[in-house]
């Protein structure tokens, strides 16, 4: 009459050895899965956005590397330098711009008038020579050598003091609106240089894009 106590009790142990198993199981499932599989590895070929001798490189072949990894640095020093001189030509450009903008000074001016004066006086002086010269060759005390370089000197005083003249002109009326757009033209391309050379200076890293 012990057999069905037995086996009740045999049913109750397997009953919760069973429970027991799921709930390790369940318990196992909520901190986690691990699964088995294979992942593929993608090949990406990169390059330097500009040219240049390379400094650094920071990864070997081979490599596992994560998104955004910096893996190599060109020489910055021609980046440099060449980022200097254009700011350098800006700053040229808009003192010329402004130069243009504000026109001439007073002193300038006064130089200039001085200036048209004393060629005004060198050529009154060749011509008078000439003259002379030419009075002298008729009555053949002179060689036509002696004439002809006197006639050379005046017509040189002559341009001298048209020239002196042109840019007293120039001074008093002011710079032209052309003159003026121009110096702006050079200031703007001057600008958009800089923005190229600031630009490439930040692009002489190379980063991963996966």
């Amino acid at each position: 009459m012990k057999k069905p106590v037995v086996i009740g009790l045999a049913v109750v142990v397997l009953a919760a050895v069973v429970a027991g198993g799921y709930w390790w199981y369940q318990s196992r499932q909520d901190n986690g899965l691990t699964l088995y599989g294979n992942v593929d590895i993608r090949t990406v070929n990169l390059s330097f956005r500009v040219g240049g001798r390379v400094e650094s490189l920071a990864v070997d072949e081979g490599d596992a590397i994560k998104a955004g990894q910096v893996l190599g640095e060109l020489d910055h020093k021609p980046y440099e330098i060449a980022l200097m001189q254009a700011k350098a030509g800006v700053s040229v450009a808009q003192a010329q711009y402004d130069l243009m903008l504000a026109g001439y000074r007073d002193e300038e001016i006064a130089q200039a008038a001085a200036a048209v004066k004393q060629a005004q006086a060198a050529y009154d002086y060749a011509q008078n020579f000439y003259n002379r010269q030419q009075g002298l060759w008729k009555s053949r005390t002179i060689s036509a050598n002696d004439l002809e370089n006197a006639r050379s000197s005046r017509d040189q005083a002559q341009a001298t003091l048209k020239s002196a003249q042109d840019k007293l002109r120039q001074y008093r009326s002011g710079n032209r609106e052309q003159d003026i757009a121009q110096a702006k033209a050079s200031l703007e391309q001057a600008q958009a240089q800089l923005a190229q050379a600031e630009l490439e200076f930040t692009r002489l890293n190379v980063d991963s894009t996966v």
